[in-house]
């Protein structure tokens, strides 16, 4: 039997880098969906409209669904992550948790932001979905960060003397 292909440091970093550029984004996208009074643009959720999942063609819809597609794409993203982050050896559990954090907080965000259209654009929730997306970027923030190898049995501790 072939032995699993494993990611190397570089593709995990990269992998890991792009996660954050794709939540940087879609934080962008989400700018302009407030800046262009858009948030309304697909008035229900998770459809776009009562009896569509796609927007009519109007200006504010179509600004409203292609944030809701980046989704897709940040989902992606991170679910490759998590896949780099478990199969790479050795594993760093803190990368794996990471990893994890932004798939859960990416579905919790999608959750949120449809609450924040049923709700009209209520404050509370438009500022929670905000937030979150603030944190995930904190919490991807951590994934590129190169991490040293684990200790080996013996070894000193990095820097010297323990």
């Amino acid at each position: 039997m072939a032995e699993p292909l494993r990611p190397s440091v570089a593709t995990v970093r990269r992998l890991c880098a792009a996660a954050v550029l794709a939540n940087a984004g879609i934080v962008v996208t989400g700018g302009a969906v407030r800046l262009t009074s858009s948030g309304l643009g697909c008035p229900t959720w998770p459809r776009c409209t009562t009896r569509s999942f796609t927007p009519e063609n109007q200006f504010h819809g179509l600004v409203e669904f292609s944030n809701r597609m980046l989704t897709f794409v940040l989902a992606a993203v991170v679910v490759g992550c998590v896949v780099a982050t478990v199969r790479q050896l050795p594993r760093r559990r803190v990368l794996v948790l990471l990893a994890v954090a932004l798939v859960l907080g990416v579905a919790a965000q999608a959750v949120l932001g449809g609450v924040t259209v049923l709700t009209g654009l209520s404050p509370g929730t438009v500022m929670a979905h905000f937030l979150l997306s603030m944190v995930l970027l904190a919490v991807g923030g951590g994934l590129p960060q190169p991490s040293p190898p684990p200790p080996t049995q013996g070894a000193p501790p990095p820097g010297g003397v323990p």
